[in-house]
């Protein structure tokens, strides 16, 4: 490559490049083996340089633009080959990440397989599950649930928890949601006992076959009240629910002649179709309904009685729910008048034999007061009176079903030495008045 100096109209010396002939030829080859197009350059650019003369300085341009072009080429080959390098360490970055976090969900496999084994209901020290309140809805079992959530030697949920109803491995679940109040103790060292409460458990088709399989020797706590007020309690429980669960949106009143026999079509449980977690699936099974009053009908399912005479079968109505006998389960039975904390009396031996029932060292606090909450304004006129003559025929079909149930729980249910109830005298001058109609000498009760 020579140089030759010109001037410029200014008067300044520039130093024009010229190119020989085997240079430029090399730089056009070199070009086109790169793939780039030295835009600008003279079409005889590649004749002249065939030819083996200088290039005149007006190409120089042209020229320049193939060197910057080759440069900028060479540069983004460079960062090609920079980032193809790196795409390749990130692979092997992701391989070694994805071995390493193979290594660990096995570590963690094997650590959740081991917690298990420990934890498992056949392997524990104790029970998994010691006892369950249970019965039916509307009588006091929420009362006897915030009652035992505040004593220290029993731990329940302050809240309803009815996965037991549901077509799934309880004990299972028990594991994976109680393993913190496995072995707890009080301050003087004695254990907690685990509890939960669900009030429909006698009623849906799960939780029974769910007790019987995982719990045998599981104690339940059982409540139970007179059919007419059951059924007012319950109704206006669901008018009230709702109410608030559709924001003030909608009123559940019909009339309660609608409501006799089964709460749904099509099952004989009072709670009908529950789905995989215990939710329930068809609205209609939530309704109240005469024939969840049938308290003896529920009761029965644990097989504590023979049921294989004429006359007991009468009393239990050929139910076809299934029945689980579990003949090493006890049942503390109560009638919700024994937690009227006025009769200190009845109520200190209601605590005194739940205390020994239950296998407690402490003494149960008193009972507190039991009252209803009441209904707000905007239903109020929704809600029913039991006692309301429109509701004559309904309260005659919940007394028949007294009877029997007194009756079946009195001859047949009490006699089995699995079923403790307080004070046994007590306890059955309040399931007798089930046999007559409260309303012949109620002038008004409370709505609730």
């Amino acid at each position: 490559m020579h140089g030759q100096s010109q001037f410029t109209a200014g008067g300044r010396r520039r130093r024009a490049l010229t190119l020989t002939a085997a240079t430029t030829a090399l730089l056009l080859s070199t070009a086109s083996a790169a793939g780039i197009e030295i835009s600008g350059a003279p079409a005889d650019l590649a004749t002249a340089a065939s030819s083996g003369n200088q290039q005149p300085t007006a190409t120089i341009n042209a020229i320049k633009l193939g060197r910057k072009q080759l440069r900028d080429s060479d540069s983004d080959a460079n960062n090609y080959r920079g980032l193809k390098d790196k795409k390749k360490d990130d692979k092997k970055d992701k391989k070694k990440d994805k071995k390493a976090n193979k290594k660990d969900d096995a570590k963690d496999d094997n650590n959740k397989k081991a917690l298990e084994i420990d934890i498992d209901p056949s392997n524990l020290e104790r029970p998994l599950l010691d006892f369950a309140v249970i019965g039916f809805p509307k009588t006091g079992t929420s009362f006897m649930e915030h009652y035992l959530f505040n004593t220290e030697e029993t731990f329940i949920d302050n809240q309803e928890n009815c996965f037991t109803d549901a077509n799934m491995d309880m004990a299972r679940h028990l594991i994976s949601t109680r393993e913190y109040t496995l072995g707890q103790t009080t301050n003087d060292g004695y254990r907690v006992k685990n509890a939960v409460k669900c009030p429909k458990d006698l009623m849906g088709p799960y939780s029974v076959a769910n007790y019987a399989e995982n719990f045998p020797e599981i104690k339940f706590v059982v409540s139970t009240r007179h059919p007419v007020w059951w059924f007012q309690s319950r109704y206006n429980y669901k008018l009230r629910q709702t109410f608030k669960h559709s924001d003030g949106q909608k009123i559940w009143a019909p009339p309660t002649s609608e409501l006799l026999g089964a709460c749904a079509e099509g099952t004989p449980y009072h709670y009908g179709n529950t789905g995989p977690k215990g939710e329930v699936q068809d609205e209609k099974a939530t309704s109240v309904c005469t024939d969840g009053a049938k308290f003896h009908h529920s009761l029965s399912r644990m097989g504590k009685t023979p049921m294989n005479t004429p006359e007991e079968l009468a009393l239990l109505g050929l139910h076809t729910m299934s029945v689980h006998p579990m003949p090493k389960a006890k049942i503390f039975l109560m009638e919700i008048g024994q937690f009227d904390a006025d009769d200190t009396v009845h109520a200190n031996q209601l605590l005194a034999d739940m205390k020994e029932f239950l296998g407690l060292e402490h003494e149960l606090p008193p009972l507190p007061e039991h009252s209803s909450k009441n209904l707000k304004e905007e239903i109020q006129e929704h809600a029913i009176n039991i006692c309301d003559a429109e509701h004559d025929f309904v309260r005659a079909e919940l007394v028949q079903t007294g009877r029997e149930a007194y009756r079946w729980i009195k001859d047949y249910f009490m006699q089995s030495d699995d079923v403790t109830v307080s004070a046994e005298d007590h306890f059955l001058s309040l399931v007798e008045q089930w046999q007559f109609d409260p309303c012949d000498e109620a002038t008004g009760r409370e709505l609730s």
